[in-house]
């Protein structure tokens, strides 16, 4: 017998080795496919023995065995109890995953069918004849209707049955065949279906249309109806209508219900041919399957991809902006940054769509509109899309949107892109819910260098929209750095290497960059005297120069679209290559690096070609140009300039042609660097500078800084080079200047301009929070809170920032805040209404008013007397004599009192006169600035006609009737309606107010220094901390007013000056500036009184004015604290001021009328009952004493009478119906 331990060993081993048979077994049942009598085996067991595998058998009972695996069953570990259910479970799964697919395979879609469907992207474009009939025979083979269009399935005569296409050969199947699916035509595969058919496939096909391998082809003489019929049988036995629904309901919200959109556009062979030549042609699908699939794309082209031109054309062949599809009824949008690139892009695209301009394409700039009913392309500066959003937040007239030109980052683009983004997901999920709002889609259309300011602005557009590169075609451009960066004379080092370029490379025009007009001027009479001593230099009639301070990014307005976007690219075939004469001339001594940009897309011999045709152009001998060295010299140039405040004759000399035998040299600023292709430019010289206006963070004064161009900017110099055939550029700066300093991009225009007219329009639409506006690039929030500080000055917004009346009607006027309160202020003046109802024929405020915001929105219309420089051959005498005549000329148009009215003289004389081009010229104006000038204040005429509702509460109706007869003559203002015009630039002007610094004040400031300044006389910005100085060419410069209003503050080398300037009296600021004036409490001497000019009690006050706290005269004010209204008014009443009648009673009164006032009186009872009447009923005026009266005719009464004396209430009763009748006569006056 074993002992007590030796059992338990035993038993723990049996244990063991049971749990170790049971995990084996667990193992096993993995497999689901195996059954228990497999895995018995496997183990080598029977059910009586389990364990056999592990231990000898040894003699038991015979149930021992069947007992342990009991115990063993009923002892499984919760783990094993969860892997066995896991293993059922994946079986059951698997069973059900076979039924599933043996069920999706008895209805799956046969692969010839599958090849024969098309992806919704390829809808809307031209399928070729010969797709047409592969299309057509795969339908044939199957047996399945063919599409409507289907060649195959046009009736014609049995006799042309045997006849076949000579136009087609071999390839076109005959009409009247039709083939249904047997055998072999089911057993060829998918893959063989969906690749394109091989001419041997085309064989096999024909073959099989001749009825040699298909035994099923149906009998010939079946009529087209019966084939049809036979055809839906099949359709029907295959089940494809409800497949081809599903496939429907699969293309989404983008798909095209019906047919194909497509509208077809006849263009003359000449056109196409010019098309071709653009690298975007090619890119036709791939930007139109964007567009059908995305809500968003970004289109990235550099300039003379033909993007601006072409991508109208392409949204309206797919039947955007056409009536004939209800999803795409909607005109296409196009924006461009300047009015004449919206006119000139809009006069392309209808000239290449065969159609006049006004009908299909249309366009609407701020001084034109050509739009039509029917049209379907509609071209716009991005304002005039901002105006229409204000109106219409959904924009519900547009089915497309393409932001053009968004690189360049102008406000209102940026604006654009912050609205739309938050307005397009609003839209389209209108549109999915209500039938009368088509959904809208948004190209923006960019250069390549600024694409990731747009993509990957999370702020924009939550999920990054897709890109479309278009390949850049451009002809290589050699790049010449130069060893060193000349920092000071660079027009100097300009000149040289025009010098060395001319006299020493081929032919081909130079591009010069400088910065302003005067150093374009310089550079051309310096390269006019080297080549040229007997040209005459004189300048074409309306030329002078701007002087400093003209700002260049005005230039924008001068030019419209890219011309290589207008016309394709120059066509070089036809011309034999001659050698690259560049080899020999490619390094010269100063320079540096040489780099090759561009080229891409061009083999060599298209370049060799391109080559051949630009020598072949200009001349393909160096000798051409030069003549005879011996003789000739370098040769002749023609030189031009190229500036902003260029009359157009001369801007448009630069697309002229040359004079033979001479080079054409082009000196420019930065106008020609992305607006314009000068034909026939083969040399670029850039001096790496622009002239640029920089604010401050508060936008309280600005600058015109000569600073270095960005590296996009650089780039897009240097493309001009290669426009028309390969080129050169020589940047003079060197390699590690360019960069380590250049940045890379330039700041977009909302960093570098006042936010205040960006605020206002937000306010107006809503946008309460300005800060957390999506802006492509965030402004400083600096600025921003400066626009929203001015806009509380002009008293646009409340102290709370939301908007007031007075701001909802300036935001309906098209200008920027501060004219539109200066008309507002116009219209509401009390004089200025006086002198309408005169009827004078000088009109009144409101007309001069609107012209004026019309001068003040262009550039000065004064051509600066210092920047008139000496023509060619002039002696310096006769430059003073012509500087002393335009002195002359302008101090005849100068109003004493103000800078900006002597502008408006200007214009009202430049209106009236009979020769307006010879007027300019005469006494040196702008003609340029005068014409935009006058197409503008005729628009604002025209505007305030259609919006006298929505600004009627502050116009008179006579002032409006003044204005309609303002729109073609304007007579010299009078002096009093020059008086109101101070008023309202004071009020529209209102924070940028100064005062002049006395000698007192600025000897007890600088006693100890500045002892040798000379005595120009010092102002005090109310915005500022610091003094800013009279311009001497300002017609005050010497009278030097107490305050004065300005329009800028300039900050020239030498001092920072007031430009605009206009005088302005004190008394003024507490009414037009009312929220920049401080209040005193109500002063006892003199007390409050009641005035019957502002019927109401009125206390003085001591005021001071803006944040140095200047004080002002003291004024009087209606008192709020409605006790001591009521005692004043009382006093009033009693003496006779307030109803004349009661005057007859001062006799008889018991007390004194001024004890109603007095403080220590208010005790007496004949004091109180009066005085608290009026305060129960809010009595104090004379209006409302009226609407008392007419509610209660016995109102005071009883507390009048109390303060007579005894007996004397009788002389009441017989004056009180006059009391009556003189309020309301007061009342209906």
């Amino acid at each position: 017998m074993r002992s007590k331990r030796e059992r338990k060993q035993k038993g723990n081993a049996t244990k063991t080795l049971k749990r170790k048979a049971t995990a084996v077994e667990g193992s096993q049942s993995l497999d689901v496919d195996n059954t228990d009598a497999e895995q018995d085996a496997r183990l080598g067991s029977t059910p009586d023995d389990s364990n056999a595998v592990f231990l000898m058998p040894k003699p038991k009972k015979e149930d021992t065995g069947a007992a342990e695996d009991a115990a063993v069953a009923r002892e499984l570990s919760k783990a094993q109890k969860r892997k066995l259910k896991k293993v059922q479970e994946e079986k059951e799964k698997r069973v059900e995953r076979r039924k599933v697919l043996a069920s999706l395979a008895e209805h799956e879609l046969p692969s010839e069918h599958l090849a024969l469907m098309q992806s919704t992207a390829r809808r809307g474009q031209r399928i070729t004849k010969r797709q047409k009939l592969k299309n057509a025979l795969a339908y044939q083979r199957l047996g399945l209707e063919a599409p409507s269009d289907s060649l195959l399935l046009v009736e014609r005569p049995e006799a042309d049955d045997a006849e076949t296409s000579d136009e087609d050969g071999d390839d076109a199947p005959r009409a009247r065949t039709m083939t249904v699916p047997n055998a072999k035509t089911k057993a060829r595969g998918a893959e063989g279906l969906r690749r394109p058919l091989s001419p041997s496939d085309e064989d096999s096909e024909e073959a099989v249309e001749d009825g040699e391998t298909d035994a099923g082809a149906a009998p010939a003489g079946m009529s087209l109806e019966e084939q049809r019929s036979a055809a839906q049988a099949i359709r029907q036995e295959l089940g494809l209508a409800e497949d081809a629904a599903a496939t429907e309901e699969r293309r989404g919200s983008h798909a095209h219900a019906g047919p194909a959109p497509f509208v077809r556009v006849v263009r003359s062979q000449a056109m196409q041919d010019a098309r071709s030549g653009l690298p975007i042609l090619g890119m036709e699908q791939e930007i139109m399957e964007a567009v059908a699939e995305n809500d968003v794309i970004l289109l990235c082209g550099e300039t003379g991809s033909g993007k601006t031109t072409q991508v109208p054309q392409f949204l309206y062949e797919a039947g955007y902006g056409s009536s004939q599809f209800l999803d795409r009824a909607g005109r296409i949008g196009v924006t461009q940054p300047r009015r004449v690139a919206a006119i000139a892009a809009a006069q392309r695209v209808a000239q290449e769509l065969s159609t006049p301009i006004g009908a299909t394409v249309g366009y609407q700039v701020r001084y034109d509109k050509k739009v039509g009913p029917g049209t379907a392309v509609k071209f716009m500066t991005d304002g005039i899309l901002m105006r229409e959003l204000q109106a219409d937040f959904l924009l519900r007239d547009y089915s497309v949107l393409v932001l053009d030109e968004a690189h360049e980052r102008s406000l209102n683009t940026d604006l654009l892109l912050g609205l739309l983004s938050r307005m397009l997901p609003l839209r389209n999920k209108l549109a999915a819910e209500k039938p009368d709002i088509l959904p809208l889609k948004l190209i923006i259309m960019s250069a390549t260098l600024r694409v990731e300011d747009f993509a990957a602005n999370s702020d924009l557009f939550k999920t990054p929209p897709p890109i479309v590169r278009v390949p850049a075609r451009q002809y290589p451009v050699t790049i010449h750095f130069a060893r060193r960066t000349e920092l000071h004379d660079y027009v100097g080092n300009a000149f040289g290497k025009v010098c060395q370029i001319h006299e020493r490379l081929p032919p081909g025009g130079i591009l010069v960059f400088l910065t302003g007009q005067r150093e374009v001027e310089y550079l051309c009479r310096r390269l006019r005297s080297k080549y040229d001593p007997k040209h005459s230099a004189a300048q074409p009639a309306g030329r002078h120069d701007a002087g400093p301070g003209t700002d260049a990014r005005q230039a924008a307005d001068a030019f419209g679209a890219d011309e290589a976007e207008e016309q394709g690219d120059v066509d070089f075939e036809g011309r034999d290559a001659v050698h690259d004469d560049f080899e020999m001339e490619e390094a010269l001594e100063d320079e540096e690096d040489v780099v090759i940009m561009g080229g891409d897309g061009f083999t060599p011999e298209q370049i060799a070609a391109a080559e051949a045709r630009l020598n072949a152009q200009l001349g393909t001998k160096l000798g051409a140009l030069k003549g005879a060295e011996e003789s000739d010299g370098p040769g002749k140039v023609h030189v031009l300039p190229l500036y902003a405040m260029l009359p157009r004759s001369a801007q448009a000399a630069v697309f002229g042609a040359v004079p033979e035998g001479a080079r054409l040299i082009v000196v420019a600023t930065n106008v020609a660097e992305t607006s314009l292709t000068i034909p026939g430019v083969r040399y670029v010289v850039d001096a790496g500078r622009a002239k640029e206006k920089v604010m401050d963070s508060h936008g309280a004064a600005s600058k015109y800084e000569v600073s270095w161009i960005s590296k996009a900017s650089a780039e897009q110099r240097t493309g001009r080079a290669g426009r028309t055939g390969p080129g050169h550029s020589y940047r003079l700066y060197s390699s590690a200047h360019f960069h380590d300093n250049f940045p890379q991009h330039g700041d977009p225009e909302v960093l570098r301009t006042p936010l205040e007219g960006v605020a206002l329009v937000m306010k107006a639409m809503g946008i309460d929070k300005v800060t957390n506006f999506p802006f492509p690039t965030p402004p400083d929030r600096a600025a921003l809170a400066a626009a929203q500080t001015c806009l509380q000055a002009l008293g646009a917004l409340d102290s709370q920032g939301a908007l007031t009346d007075l701001g909802k009607a300036m935001a309906v006027l098209p200008l920027n805040p501060r004219p539109s309160r200066m008309i507002l202020q116009a219209s509401t003046s009390p004089v200025a209404k006086e002198t309408s109802a005169s009827k004078k024929r000088s009109g009144g405020a409101l007309t001069y008013a609107v012209a004026l915001a019309a001068i003040i929105s262009v550039e000065s219309p004064f051509v600066h007397i210092d920047g008139i420089a000496a023509q060619e051959g002039e002696s310096e005498d006769s430059m003073k004599r012509r500087r002393q005549s335009a002195k002359s000329a302008h101090n005849r148009l100068r109003v004493a009192r103000s800078d900006v009215l002597s502008a408006l003289a200007a214009f009202c004389a430049y209106v009236n006169a009979p020769d307006r081009e010879g007027f300019c010229r005469d006494t040196y104006l702008h003609s340029r600035n005068l014409r935009e000038a006058c197409a503008l204040h005729r628009q604002l005429v025209h505007l305030l006609q259609q919006m006298g509702d929505k600004i009627g509460a502050f116009c008179a109706g006579t002032a409006m009737q003044d204005l309609l007869r303002s729109a073609d003559t304007l007579d010299k203002p009078s002096p009093t309606v020059l008086m109101q015009l101070q008023r309202a630039i004071a009020a529209g002007w209102a924070d940028q107010i100064s005062r002049r610094v006395h000698s007192i004040e600025y000897v007890q400031e600088h006693s100890t220094s500045n002892k040798g300044r000379g005595r120009a006389v010092r102002y005090t910005p109310n915005a500022l901390d610091e003094q800013v100085f009279m311009h001497p060419q300002s017609a005050m410069a010497k009278a030097a007013p107490e305050f004065v209003a300005y329009t800028q503050i300039v900050r020239t080398e030498k001092r920072p000056y007031m430009t605009g300037v206009t005088e302005v009296e004190a008394g003024w600021l507490s009414t037009v500036a009312e929220p920049l004036v401080q209040l005193s409490a109500p002063q006892d001497d003199p007390a409050p009184h009641y005035s019957r000019a502002a019927d109401a009690v009125v206390a003085t006050h001591a005021i001071t004015f803006g944040r140095h706290g200047w004080p002002l005269p003291s004024v009087e004010k209606p008192l709020l604290d409605k006790t001591l209204q009521a005692r004043f008014f009382a006093a009033a009443l009693l003496a006779g001021r307030v109803l004349p009648a009661l005057e007859e009673l001062r006799d008889v009164l018991a007390a004194s009328p001024a004890k109603a006032a007095a403080a220590e009186s208010q005790g007496e009872r004949r004091v109180g009952e009066l005085v608290g009447a009026l305060a129960r009923r809010q009595v104090c005026s004379r209006r409302q004493l009226a609407a008392q009266w007419s509610e209660d005719a016995d109102f005071l009464r009883p507390e009048l009478g109390a303060w007579l004396r005894k007996g004397q209430t009788g002389r009441l009763d017989n004056i009180w119906a006059r009391l009556h009748e003189e309020v309301l006569q007061e009342r209906n006056k």
